[in-house]
């Protein structure tokens, strides 16, 4: 099953485009990166995974706009090369297959494997369980 982030994507409604489209992350500045390492304590039943958090500026459609992603339940974290100036040509998503329950036929939930490619600056990868907007959007004047 493919990815599509205007239906995995909980709360995209809010950054879609006048056509009902995912928005175009290329060459959109990433601001800000939020990680959060979650609360996992198993004797008191807190199960909160990892947690990051990046606000983009997106620039390409000729009105600038400040978009906040939340990836939730992340692991295999990986940012390089984070500084003064951050553009992406874009953020890739896919499912990936985590393999079978005990039964062996079941399969487990998949990943969300999440990858911002590097235009200058920041590079990031890493999976995850869910993907939100919260609101409410910012838009740049």
């Amino acid at each position: 099953m493919d990815f599509n982030p205007v239906f995995h994507v909980e709360n995209s409604s809010e950054i879609l485009t006048e056509k009902g489209e995912w928005p175009n992350f290329h060459d959109a500045e990433v601001m800000e990166i939020v990680l959060d390492k979650g609360d996992m304590r198993p004797d008191d039943d807190s199960w909160i995974g990892p947690v990051i958090k990046t606000k983009l500026e997106l620039v390409a459609t000729g009105k600038s706009r400040v978009v906040t992603l939340t990836f939730h339940d992340c692991d295999q974290i990986s940012i390089v090369h984070f500084n003064h100036a951050n553009e992406i040509y874009d953020i890739e998503f896919n499912f990936e297959h985590r393999g079978y329950f005990a039964d062996g036929k079941t399969p487990l939930p998949p990943y969300i494997r999440v990858k911002f490619i590097r235009g200058f600056g920041v590079s990031m990868e890493f999976v995850c369980f869910r993907i939100e907007v919260p609101s409410p959007v910012n838009l740049l004047p």
